[in-house]
Protein backbone atom coordinates (compact mmCIF):
# COMPACT_ATOMS: atom_id res chain seq x y z
CA UNK A 1 0.00 0.00 0.00
CA UNK A 2 2.69 2.57 -0.89
CA UNK A 3 2.20 6.21 -1.77
CA UNK A 4 5.34 6.51 -3.88
CA UNK A 5 5.35 7.03 -7.63
CA UNK A 6 7.68 8.59 -10.23
CA UNK A 7 5.51 11.70 -10.63
CA UNK A 8 6.36 12.74 -7.08
CA UNK A 9 10.00 13.15 -8.09
CA UNK A 10 9.05 15.07 -11.23
CA UNK A 11 6.46 17.46 -9.77
CA UNK A 12 7.70 20.88 -8.65
CA UNK A 13 7.68 21.58 -4.92
CA UNK A 14 6.69 25.03 -3.72
CA UNK A 15 7.62 26.09 -0.18
CA UNK A 16 7.01 29.34 1.65
CA UNK A 17 6.85 30.72 5.17
CA UNK A 18 3.73 32.48 6.46
CA UNK A 19 4.26 33.75 9.98
CA UNK A 20 5.10 30.76 12.20
CA UNK A 21 3.89 28.30 9.55
CA UNK A 22 5.85 26.74 6.69
CA UNK A 23 3.76 25.50 3.77
CA UNK A 24 5.15 23.06 1.23
CA UNK A 25 2.95 21.87 -1.59
CA UNK A 26 3.18 19.56 -4.55
CA UNK A 27 0.40 19.20 -7.11
CA UNK A 28 0.34 16.50 -9.79
CA UNK A 29 -2.21 16.53 -12.60
CA UNK A 30 -3.58 13.75 -14.77
CA UNK A 31 -1.57 10.85 -13.33
CA UNK A 32 -2.34 7.33 -12.15
CA UNK A 33 -2.92 6.97 -8.42
CA UNK A 34 -0.38 4.93 -6.42
CA UNK A 35 -1.53 1.75 -4.63
CA UNK A 36 -2.56 3.42 -1.35
CA UNK A 37 -4.84 5.88 -3.14
CA UNK A 38 -6.14 3.27 -5.61
CA UNK A 39 -7.38 1.23 -2.64
CA UNK A 40 -9.00 4.34 -1.14
CA UNK A 41 -10.64 5.17 -4.48
CA UNK A 42 -12.04 1.67 -4.76
CA UNK A 43 -13.41 1.86 -1.20
CA UNK A 44 -15.13 5.15 -2.17
CA UNK A 45 -16.63 3.62 -5.33
CA UNK A 46 -14.28 5.50 -7.66
CA UNK A 47 -12.48 3.74 -10.52
CA UNK A 48 -8.98 3.03 -9.14
CA UNK A 49 -7.58 2.97 -12.69
CA UNK A 50 -8.89 6.44 -13.55
CA UNK A 51 -6.47 9.32 -14.03
CA UNK A 52 -6.31 11.63 -11.02
CA UNK A 53 -5.09 14.99 -9.85
CA UNK A 54 -3.03 14.45 -6.70
CA UNK A 55 -2.07 16.90 -3.96
CA UNK A 56 0.20 17.09 -0.96
CA UNK A 57 -0.02 20.31 1.06
CA UNK A 58 2.16 20.20 4.16
CA UNK A 59 1.86 22.75 6.98
CA UNK A 60 4.55 22.83 9.65
CA UNK A 61 3.54 24.79 12.76
CA UNK A 62 5.83 25.71 15.63
CA UNK A 63 7.05 24.09 17.67
CA UNK A 64 6.71 20.63 16.12
CA UNK A 65 3.39 19.87 14.48
CA UNK A 66 2.90 18.85 10.85
CA UNK A 67 -0.46 18.60 9.08
CA UNK A 68 -0.41 17.24 5.53
CA UNK A 69 -3.51 17.59 3.37
CA UNK A 70 -3.24 14.66 0.94
CA UNK A 71 -5.46 13.06 -1.63
CA UNK A 72 -6.50 12.41 -5.18
CA UNK A 73 -9.48 13.51 -7.24
CA UNK A 74 -10.67 12.33 -10.60
CA UNK A 75 -8.63 14.26 -13.18
CA UNK A 76 -10.16 17.53 -14.26
CA UNK A 77 -12.71 17.70 -11.43
CA UNK A 78 -10.93 20.40 -9.42
CA UNK A 79 -8.23 18.56 -7.49
CA UNK A 80 -8.15 19.57 -3.83
CA UNK A 81 -11.22 21.77 -4.37
CA UNK A 82 -13.28 19.06 -6.12
CA UNK A 83 -16.65 17.88 -4.83
CA UNK A 84 -16.51 15.07 -2.22
CA UNK A 85 -17.95 12.50 -4.63
CA UNK A 86 -14.93 12.97 -6.92
CA UNK A 87 -12.12 12.67 -4.38
CA UNK A 88 -10.55 10.73 -1.57
CA UNK A 89 -8.31 12.54 0.81
CA UNK A 90 -7.39 13.25 4.33
CA UNK A 91 -5.08 14.99 6.70
CA UNK A 92 -2.00 13.25 8.01
CA UNK A 93 -1.27 14.51 11.52
CA UNK A 94 2.25 14.36 12.94
CA UNK A 95 3.28 15.49 16.42
CA UNK A 96 7.02 15.34 17.09
CA UNK A 97 7.90 15.39 20.77
CA UNK A 98 11.57 15.64 21.81
CA UNK A 99 12.73 12.97 24.23
CA UNK A 100 16.48 13.66 24.33
CA UNK A 101 18.93 15.76 22.30
CA UNK A 102 18.93 13.07 19.59
CA UNK A 103 15.61 11.24 19.91
CA UNK A 104 11.92 11.99 19.82
CA UNK A 105 8.49 10.48 20.09
CA UNK A 106 6.64 10.57 16.78
CA UNK A 107 2.84 10.52 17.12
CA UNK A 108 0.90 10.22 13.91
CA UNK A 109 -2.54 9.56 12.53
CA UNK A 110 -4.77 10.30 9.59
CA UNK A 111 -8.25 11.76 9.37
CA UNK A 112 -10.09 11.09 6.12
CA UNK A 113 -12.99 12.62 4.24
CA UNK A 114 -14.60 9.42 2.92
CA UNK A 115 -16.32 6.41 4.49
CA UNK A 116 -15.48 7.68 7.97
CA UNK A 117 -17.71 5.12 9.72
CA UNK A 118 -16.06 2.11 8.06
CA UNK A 119 -13.90 0.58 10.82
CA UNK A 120 -12.49 -2.11 8.52
CA UNK A 121 -11.25 0.61 6.17
CA UNK A 122 -9.82 2.49 9.16
CA UNK A 123 -7.81 -0.60 10.11
CA UNK A 124 -6.61 -1.08 6.52
CA UNK A 125 -5.51 2.54 6.25
CA UNK A 126 -3.74 2.38 9.62
CA UNK A 127 -1.87 -0.76 8.51
CA UNK A 128 -0.94 0.80 5.15
CA UNK A 129 0.14 4.03 6.82
CA UNK A 130 2.36 2.12 9.23
CA UNK A 131 4.03 0.45 6.23
CA UNK A 132 4.58 3.86 4.65
CA UNK A 133 6.19 5.26 7.81
CA UNK A 134 8.30 2.12 8.17
CA UNK A 135 9.70 2.71 4.67
CA UNK A 136 11.27 5.96 5.93
CA UNK A 137 12.35 4.91 9.43
CA UNK A 138 15.82 3.52 8.63
CA UNK A 139 16.69 6.59 6.54
CA UNK A 140 15.56 8.99 9.27
CA UNK A 141 17.59 7.12 11.89
CA UNK A 142 20.68 7.21 9.64
CA UNK A 143 20.23 10.95 9.08
CA UNK A 144 20.10 11.57 12.84
CA UNK A 145 23.15 9.35 13.34
CA UNK A 146 25.09 11.36 10.73
CA UNK A 147 24.08 14.66 12.35
CA UNK A 148 25.17 13.34 15.76
CA UNK A 149 28.49 11.93 14.52
CA UNK A 150 29.36 14.95 12.37
CA UNK A 151 28.00 18.10 14.09
CA UNK A 152 30.54 20.27 12.26
CA UNK A 153 29.02 19.43 8.90
CA UNK A 154 26.33 21.66 7.49
CA UNK A 155 23.21 20.06 6.11
CA UNK A 156 23.13 19.84 2.34
CA UNK A 157 20.53 22.30 1.13
CA UNK A 158 18.63 21.04 -1.90
CA UNK A 159 15.65 22.77 -3.52
CA UNK A 160 13.46 19.79 -2.59
CA UNK A 161 14.34 20.40 1.07
CA UNK A 162 13.37 24.08 1.17
CA UNK A 163 10.33 23.41 3.38
CA UNK A 164 12.46 21.52 5.89
CA UNK A 165 15.10 24.24 5.84
CA UNK A 166 12.47 26.92 6.47
CA UNK A 167 10.99 24.86 9.33
CA UNK A 168 14.43 24.34 10.88
CA UNK A 169 15.07 28.10 10.63
CA UNK A 170 11.73 28.81 12.38
CA UNK A 171 12.67 26.41 15.19
CA UNK A 172 16.11 28.03 15.56
CA UNK A 173 14.51 31.50 15.71
CA UNK A 174 12.07 30.29 18.37
CA UNK A 175 14.89 28.75 20.44
CA UNK A 176 16.99 31.94 20.23
CA UNK A 177 14.01 34.02 21.34
CA UNK A 178 13.37 31.66 24.28
CA UNK A 179 17.04 31.73 25.30
CA UNK A 180 17.11 35.53 25.14
CA UNK A 181 14.27 35.75 27.66
CA UNK A 182 15.63 33.01 29.96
Amino acid sequence: GSIGQPEIEEAPVNSRAQGDTVITERLMENIKAPPFWQAAMQAHNLDPEASVDRWQVCRFNLPSQVMIDVGVALAGKGGLESAPEHQVGGVVVDFLTPETETSMWYFWGMARNFMVNNSILTDQIRTNQMKIFSEDLAMLEQQQDNITRHPERHLLKLNIDKGGMLARAKIEQMLKAEQATA
